[in-house]
């Protein structure tokens, strides 16, 4: 961890994303005062960023339904996802989750009090997962998804399984991983599938309220393209000069020195999505520079295309699909059972 924080510290001179983890944990203890006095059941809930937010989002409202007195502490790895969903109105509190060193999970376990703790997908740290196993409190993982057979993935690491085992029970995605671990030594494993389906059948109705006002009106745009990385983005833009087709992008990375190498290399009449009033009528090219809109905007289109297929993996497509599209991805698709 030591390392990982010289790293970020380092790194923060000229990405922003790392100034804005090192000043989110400023005075985190101080922060911590803040947060409601307990009255009732509190789970801890911990993701890294927006996306594994959404796959505790399901789970979150689903324990809610059935006990709406349960208090919520949600809290953030990632910038990116505290950034857009600090006032999430279904938790009692929204923090950083403070750096993984000594002294720090007891005194935040302290403050926060839960009776449960809810790890999602991969971002596990030892020193809070240890504390938690001290006190006697509850820790489960939910969303777990990793290849048994993939020798060079950290979670079959030695390190990691005995991690792992220390959790109450843990809950993957694919029911086919189950006999694998259990072959390792794993008995508080379960099948659950991937709470990301759950919270995506929800997606289509709350779209309604999300779609940017100036384009709420339009006809249905030819295509729209998410988490685009470059590789992607060379096929999108030879499709929509010979096509001729009407586009929203929305790439991964929205900094504003991505937005206006795109904006030089589209070449088309286009709009950057958060200057638009209205829209203009030759315009062929929405670019979206902002997150948090994705999954109301693939609404919008006759087909979409997810990025990531060229690169480490495909980003999410459940979305798309949530409004029954068609989706186009690149190659790299084989790790993802969606």
């Amino acid at each position: 961890m030591y390392l990982f924080m010289l790293g970020i510290r380092i790194s923060s001179t000229w990405n922003e994303k790392s100034s804005l983890w090192l000043e989110g944990r400023k005075n985190w203890k101080e922060k911590l005062q803040s947060i409601p006095p307990k009255k009732d059941l509190r789970i801890w809930v911990h993701v890294s960023s927006l996306g594994e937010f959404e796959q505790a989002k399901a789970v979150i409202e689903k324990i809610l339904t059935s006990r709406p007195s349960t208090e919520i502490i949600l809290s953030f790895f990632s910038p990116s996802g505290y950034t857009i969903k600090k006032d999430y109105k279904h938790a009692r509190a929204v923090v950083y989750l403070p750096a993984d060193l000594p002294g720090n999970a007891s005194q935040w376990l302290t403050v926060i009090q839960p009776d449960m703790a809810v790890f999602v997908k991969y971002d596990l740290w030892p020193g809070f997962i240890n504390q938690l196993l001290k006190r006697e409190i509850p820790c489960i993982l939910i969303s777990a998804n990793w290849e048994p057979g993939r020798k060079l993935s950290s979670w079959n690491t030695p390190l990691m399984k005995e991690l792992l085992k220390k959790f109450d029970r843990i809950f993957f995605q694919q029911k086919h991983h189950i006999d694998s671990f259990r072959k390792q030594g794993f008995d508080n494993i379960s099948f659950a599938g991937d709470s990301r389906i759950d919270r995506s059948l929800n997606i289509p109705a709350e779209s309604i309220d999300q779609i940017p006002v100036a384009l709420q009106n339009e006809d249905p745009f030819d295509l729209v393209a998410g988490s685009t990385w470059e590789e992607d983005e060379n096929i999108i833009f030879e499709a929509i000069h010979t096509l001729k087709l009407k586009v929203i992008m929305a790439p991964h990375d929205v900094s504003p020195a991505n937005i206006k190498r795109l904006q030089q290399k589209i070449g088309e009449k286009l709009q950057v999505l958060s200057k638009m009033n209205i829209m203009d009528k030759d315009t062929r090219v929405i670019l979206v520079d902002s997150i948090g809109l994705l999954s109301s905007l693939y609404s919008l289109g006759r087909m979409t295309y997810v990025g990531g297929g060229f690169g480490k993996g495909i980003h999410n497509i459940l979305e798309p699909m949530s409004h029954a599209k068609a989706v186009i991805f690149g190659p790299h698709y084989k790790r993802f059972p969606e």
